[in-house]
C-alpha cells in the first residue's frame, strides 16, 4: 500500500510538469460526456430538467461536504476559504446555474443538436479572454485545434435531422455556453485553486442558486430508480467533471482547459453508442474525426513545449 501511495505521488509530480492540464481536461471531458446518456435516462423515468439540474448538484454537495467534515485538514481548508466566498458565488453562477439553468431551459426552444453545437462554441470566449487578460499566447496551434473540434461539433450537431430553433433558444443556448466559459476563465483569474474544499463552496452555492427555479416549478423528490441515475450523474459528471476542470485549470492554461473540454460531444457519442445503442451517421463519424485531430493537436503542442522545458 504504501510503495502505491509512493508511486502515486510520484507521478502526479511528473505529471504536473508534463500532461496535468492534458490529463485532468480530457478526464473532465469523458465524465461530462456521460452527461447526455444520464439526463435522457433521468427523464424517461420521470424527472424534470429542473429537478435533475438542483439535486445532481444537492447531493453532489452532501457527498463532498460529508468528506470533508471527516477530515481535520480539509474542514480547516473550507473554513479558510470562506473570505473568497464572493469568488465562488460568482463562480458558482457561471459554471453551475447558467450552464444547468439556461442550457436546460434552451432544450425547449431550440433543438437538441443546435443547443449543443452554440454551447460548445461559445467556448471561444475563453480562448480570447484567456489570451488578452492572462497572458495566454493565441498559438496557431490552439487556434487550429479549437476551430477543428468546433467545426467537428458542428457536423455532428448539424447531421442530425430537424435543426431548429427559436432566437430565444439560441439565446439561451450561447448563455449557458458562455457561463461555463467564464467560469473556467474566472476560476484563473480568481486564482480559485482546486480540491475538495473548493468544491463544497461551489456546489453549496449552486444549490442554492439552482432551489429557486425548483421552487418555483413545484418542488419534487425523486423517487425509485431515479436515485440510481442521479446518484451517477452526481458521481460521474458533477463532483468528477468539476473536480478535473478546476484541476486542470489550476495546472495550465484555461484557454487549453477549454479548448480540451470542448470535445466532450466526441465521448458522449461514445457513451451513446455502447449503452444505448445510437449509432453514428457518415457525417457523424466525419465530425468524430475531426474532434479527434483538434483534441491530437491540443496535446501534441503541450508535448513539444514541455520537452523543450
Amino acid at each position: 500500500m504504501e510503495g502505491l501511495k509512493n508511486l502515486s505521488t510520484k507521478w502526479l509530480a511528473t505529471d504536473a510538469k508534463g500532461f496535468g492540464c492534458e490529463v485532468f481536461a480530457l478526464t473532465a471531458a469523458i465524465l461530462n460526456g456521460t452527461i447526455g446518456v444520464l439526463t435522457r435516462t433521468a427523464f424517461d423515468q420521470g424527472a424534470t430538467s429542473t429537478s435533475v439540474a438542483f439535486w445532481k448538484c444537492f447531493g453532489a454537495f452532501v457527498l463532498v461536504s460529508a468528506y470533508c467534515v471527516c477530515r481535520t485538514e480539509h474542514r480547516t481548508h473550507i473554513v479558510r476559504l470562506a473570505p473568497r466566498w464572493p469568488h465562488f458565488a460568482c463562480l458558482a453562477f457561471l459554471g453551475i446555474f447558467c450552464l444547468y439553468f439556461f442550457e436546460t431551459k434552451a432544450f425547449s426552444q431550440a433543438s437538441i443538436p443546435l443547443v449543443s453545437f452554440l454551447t460548445y462554441a461559445a467556448g471561444g470566449a475563453t480562448v480570447v479572454l484567456a489570451g488578452r487578460y492572462l497572458g495566454e499566447r493565441l498559438t496557431r496551434r490552439k487556434l487550429v485545434a479549437f476551430a477543428a473540434i468546433v467545426a467537428g461539433v458542428g457536423v455532428m450537431s448539424f447531421s442530425e435531422s430537424d435543426v431548429s430553433g427559436t432566437a430565444s433558444g439560441i439565446g439561451l443556448a450561447l448563455a449557458g455556453g458562455c457561463g461555463y466559459a467564464l467560469f473556467i476563465f474566472f476560476s484563473k483569474w480568481f486564482r480559485a485553486g482546486a480540491g475538495l474544499p473548493q468544491l463544497v463552496w461551489l456546489f453549496g452555492f449552486g444549490s442554492a442558486f439552482l432551489l429557486l427555479p425548483l421552487i418555483q416549478e413545484g418542488f419534487t423528490v425523486p423517487d425509485g430508480m431515479q436515485w440510481v441515475t442521479l446518484g451517477a450523474l452526481v458521481l460521474l459528471p458533477t463532483i468528477g467533471g468539476f473536480y478535473f476542470t478546476t484541476r486542470a485549470v489550476e495546472r495550465g492554461q484555461a484557454s487549453k482547459v477549454q479548448i480540451i473540454e470542448t470535445s466532450d460531444p466526441l465521448f458522449a457519442t461514445a457513451f451513446g453508442f455502447f449503452l444505448v445503442g445510437d449509432g453514428l451517421t457518415y457525417a457523424g463519424a466525419v465530425g468524430a474525426a475531426c474532434i479527434a485531430i483538434g483534441l491530437l493537436t491540443a496535446v501534441w503542442q503541450q508535448t513539444k513545449t514541455a520537452a523543450r522545458a
